[in-house]
């Protein structure tokens, strides 16, 4: 138990001191207009250097089946959602190819953490039908406008229960209207890693799964279309060997 307390604390001062060191050293793209920032490869290339410092502040080990399925043109990524690490995760798999994400507006409320999701992401209200809507118009305009990946959490928000739940229909609206593939990422152990209310972190592999790429047929109606992809991802098994903990 001591270990992993230890373990677990050093893991938190370094995500912390990587944090910092982004923030340092991206505060200028930090502050310049989205059209700026969204198109940076440089800046896109430090975020990715952050991805890494985050996931190796983890000590996981973290095994990635199906890199080559993420497209060199502009995507949209779905990921399951379990953890906040979810973020560097699946952010590390493009690369530093630009990307947008969809974020759930009350992580604009978190004071640090909200500060920089609000400059790496367009904010989904779905509080009423009207916000909702409104959210995904413009996160469709953005998308349109800039040569970057969208990367989406369909399920809403986190689940820790090791399941797939049920899928919101906005990565299909943006498929249909933007033309894009969806690229489906299963992300397997992590809610055991970081269970709910605990503060120490349990050292469990973690494995990404990412699947080919995904249109929409001309004769497919949304609701087909995100129920194929929501059954590629209930569709997806552990390995036997992820299965147990260290």
């Amino acid at each position: 138990m001591i270990f992993i307390f230890l373990r677990t604390a050093l893991s938190y001062i370094f995500c912390v001191l990587v944090v910092i060191i982004f923030v340092i050293f991206g505060f200028v793209y930090l502050i310049l207009p989205q059209r700026y920032r969204f198109t940076s490869r440089l800046f896109y290339w430090w975020l990715h250097v952050t991805y890494l410092g985050l996931l190796k502040a983890t000590f996981l080990r973290i095994t990635v089946i199906g890199r080559e399925h993420i497209p060199r043109d502009p995507a949209i990524i779905a990921s399951n959602h379990q953890s906040l690490l979810d973020i560097p995760l699946v952010g590390s798999l493009v690369g530093s190819f630009p990307h947008i994400w969809l974020a759930w507006i009350e992580l604009y409320k978190w004071f640090a953490l909200g500060l920089l999701i609000r400059k790496l992401s367009v904010p989904i209200d779905v509080s009423s039908l009207q916000k909702a809507v409104k959210s995904l118009r413009t996160a469709v305009n953005t998308v349109q406008k800039y040569h970057a990946h969208a990367i989406i959490f369909p399920e809403g928000q986190r689940h820790t229960d090791g399941e797939i739940h049920k899928f919101f229909g906005g990565f299909v609206t943006l498929a249909r209207k933007t033309g894009r593939p969806v690229v489906p990422v299963r992300i397997f152990n992590l809610e055991k890693v970081y269970p709910p209310g605990s503060f120490l972190a349990y050292r469990y592999p973690v494995y990404v799964v990412v699947g080919k790429p995904m249109r929409m047929q001309e004769d497919e109606s949304d609701e087909a279309f995100k129920n194929r992809v929501h059954q590629w991802f209930v569709e997806q098994k552990l390995p036997v060997v992820a299965q147990k903990g260290r």
